[in-house]
């Protein structure tokens, strides 16, 4: 059961790509994370997405994020839940990713895949990829870039909701070798499919002024997870070191606000 007046999430995405808005979709591997998202939705009523990785899966399991946000929603609030890299129809959106296969390979079990979820949930929302997006630790390399050709052939033959982009981006963050994005190239992946969602993953660590110029050109999903891991391992250390306390909450709840300002 969930709040009826809150909009579908397809209508909001459609609405951003208008408006040229951009829906972070958050990390969620602890209780402590989830309670910072909830802060920040209170204070500014703006709905987001939230999801776990395989390994977030692994500690906090799917299960207890879907009744948070279930309960979130009761209470009318706007979080919205992607099962990221999940074949699971029944949901509201999942993450597909196939990226690491043949490109003809992949583009046959995506089809498949949401052929046969759609005709089980028509409202599914799938969002895919084919590119690879490597870690901060890989140099971005051009070749392994989103080709505008490819991608439009892709949600053609898909007819894939969302689609990933690797334009630049990787996952994590570098102080020493900023990410720098390939603008242009979102620009003409945008053109080729100008209905499609386009995802930024990685988006910690690229400066607001990329974000924002990125946004323009089509990007309405942005996934952040490292500037929240920075934030915890951060605030973890100071409060370990400022609060003396045998109450867990004393240090968990300083740095849950901290990390909601993220």
């Amino acid at each position: 059961m969930t709040n009826s007046n809150l909009l579908p999430l397809r209508q909001i995405f459609s609405t951003y790509q208008t408006q040229q808005k951009a829906l972070p979709s958050f990390n969620i591997d602890s209780f402590e994370i989830f309670q910072s998202i909830v802060i920040a939705v209170r204070q500014t009523n703006l709905p987001c997405l939230v999801q776990l990785t395989a390994g977030e899966d692994k500690y906090f399991q799917a299960e207890n994020l879907y009744l948070l946000v279930q309960k979130a929603r009761l209470e009318g609030l706007p979080i919205y839940l992607n099962m990221d890299h999940s074949k699971d129809p029944t949901r509201l959106m999942v993450h597909l990713d196939n990226s690491l296969l043949d490109y003809n390979q992949n583009l046959t079990l995506t089809q498949q895949f949401i052929s046969q979820a759609k005709s089980i949930n028509p409202n599914l929302l799938v969002e895919v990829e084919f590119n690879h997006i490597n870690l901060i630790n890989d140099q971005p390399n051009p070749n392994s870039y989103t080709a505008p050709s490819q991608a439009q052939e892709f949600i053609l033959t898909t007819r894939a909701d969302l689609l990933a982009v690797s334009i630049g981006n990787l996952h994590g963050v570098s102080f020493d070798y900023p990410e720098k994005l390939d603008l242009d190239l979102l620009s003409q992946i945008h053109q080729k499919i100008p209905e499609t969602f386009l995802v930024l993953h990685g988006g910690s660590g690229i400066s607001s002024d990329q974000i924002s110029l990125a946004i323009k050109q089509g990007i309405v999903k942005i996934n952040i997870n490292t500037d929240l891991r920075l934030q915890f391992k951060k605030s973890i250390k100071k409060y370990f070191s400022q609060i003396n306390s045998e109450r867990i909450y004393d240090y968990l709840n300083p740095l849950v606000s901290d990390i909601s300002q993220v």
